[in-house]
């Protein structure tokens, strides 16, 4: 369901829960739904509908306007139980986009909700901040991405294999400052960065840097 539906006007509402209505009766056998949802959701909407109607009046006052608020959140609380129950999780595997358009419903769009693999190396450069700071530069993370995740070591030997790297930082703006301790002061930082997407998987290795600690 439109995430916003419900948080929009009056008329907006009313229309929605009008076709959701009429949607229970074309669909509700097919889906499954039980005959005393459709009853009580049919009921809530005529309460609605008049309440509505009477606080749209040129002499509605502010009674008049509770009672429609109360009406709408007692209708909203219907449609919620039967879309997160027949429609959202389509216990019989019959929800069909059409169907979901004729309760008002648009479909997701399954290129929006597509994951993509990461699959590019993340180019970043390393620069001075302030003291015992190492500036980390790299673009935007792409869509549907979590960011750059930062594997480093500080001191001792130049690293030989990226398994080596064993801090690890999750980097999610395109400059981040990363701060270390005055014993560490003069050391060397080596680092490689990773795409991450929001499914929590990681792309391949950027090639390791090095910087000396200032």
């Amino acid at each position: 369901m439109n995430r916003d539906i419900f948080s929009a006007g009056e008329v907006d509402f009313l229309n929605f829960a009008t076709t959701f209505n009429a949607g229970l009766d074309d669909h509700a056998s097919l889906l499954g739904i039980p005959a005393v949802f459709i009853t009580e959701n049919t009921a809530r909407l005529a309460a609605y509908t008049a309440a509505y109607h009477v606080a749209e009046s040129p002499s509605a006052g502010k009674v008049e306007r509770e009672d429609r608020k109360e009406k709408r959140l007692y209708l909203t609380q219907s449609i919620r139980k039967i879309k997160n129950a027949y429609l959202d999780a389509d216990p019989l595997d019959a929800v069909t986009p059409e169907i979901l358009l004729d309760y008002g419903i648009h479909p997701k769009d399954p290129k929006r909700t597509d994951v993509p693999d990461p699959t590019e190396v993340v180019p970043f450069t390393l620069e001075n901040g302030d003291y015992l700071q190492v500036i980390v530069k790299h673009p935007a993370c792409p869509p549907r991405y979590k960011g750059a995740v930062a594997r480093c070591k500080v001191g001792g030997p130049a690293p030989e294999t990226h398994q080596e790297l064993t801090n690890s930082k999750l980097l999610t703006r395109p400059r981040e400052i990363l701060t270390f301790e005055d014993s560490q002061l003069g050391q060397t930082l080596y680092i490689a960065l990773y795409w991450e997407n929001e499914k929590g998987l990681i792309g391949p290795p950027s090639p390791i840097q090095s910087h000396v600690i200032a």
